[in-house]
């Protein structure tokens, strides 16, 4: 029989001008299970600090293969504010058993598009003017009580944005969330995943401006300890995108 103990660590939330990284906040919750824990390097399987880095974006883009056949299905309706509709997949996978996970369909990406005068969805071959895909790429590194690396990885946020219906509004297609370069060290499990948290307008009724918000949540494991913390920000159709601290 397992008995958790709840420690939540706050972590200062910081930002280094001069290297742009920055700390998470993390929970930690020990396990103390039939085992002898005595057996086992404390310092090893506990983590001490999550940081986070924004890189520049390579030659490579990895937000390619996802903008495949418009044409077919954006996926369902999963949140309607005011004259926008989201589309897609409310949640979806990014980090699975310490693997990313591709999406090579379009019914994770997340679109915010307007809403046509019966409340239905506009065609979205209808639209024009939308901008060449844009993406931020974020270097995610745990390290444990010996100040070592055990896991970390790359996410990139990329989506298009700027789209018009009859010459008003700016929309966004093609939001998403995708991990690369993942590497997880013996004695640690690690998923992730993303989440649409809201939408919101920023322009008028006239000619809505969408905005989206979205999380990414980040679950690891190691035989003593259960690390849980998670990363939010905010794209718009105009193109920006806004971490929330």
């Amino acid at each position: 029989m397992k008995k958790i103990i709840a420690a939540t660590l706050l972590m200062i939330f910081a930002l280094s001008a001069s290297a742009g990284i920055r700390t998470l906040d993390f929970t930690q919750t020990d396990i103390e299970a039939n085992i002898d824990s005595k057996g086992y390097d404390v310092d090893y399987y506990s983590i001490s600090e999550i940081t986070v880095e924004e890189v520049e974006v390579g030659d490579e883009l990895v937000w390619a293969s996802q903008y495949k056949g418009f044409d077919k299905s954006l996926g369902e309706v999963i949140m309607v504010v005011d004259k926008l509709i989201a589309l897609g997949k409310k949640i979806w996978p990014i980090v699975e058993a310490g693997k990313p996970v591709i999406n090579v369909n379009m019914n994770s990406p997340i679109s915010v598009l307007p809403k046509n005068l019966d409340g239905g969805l506009v065609q979205f071959y209808d639209m024009d003017s939308w901008s060449m895909p844009i993406a931020k790429t974020y270097k995610v590194n745990f390290k444990n009580g010996f100040g070592s690396s055990v896991i970390n990885f790359d996410y990139t946020v990329n989506f298009q944005w700027g789209g018009k219906y009859e010459d008003k509004g700016a929309y966004i297609t093609g939001l998403n969330v995708q991990a690369s370069n993942v590497s997880v060290s013996w004695g640690f499990d690690f998923d992730a995943n993303s989440e649409l948290v809201s939408i919101v307008n920023h322009g008028s009724k006239d000619s809505p401006v969408a905005g989206a918000a979205i999380r990414v949540n980040y679950k690891a494991k190691s035989v003593l300890r259960e690390i849980q913390t998670s990363e939010s920000f905010h794209v718009t159709g105009n193109g920006q995108v806004q971490k929330l601290y």
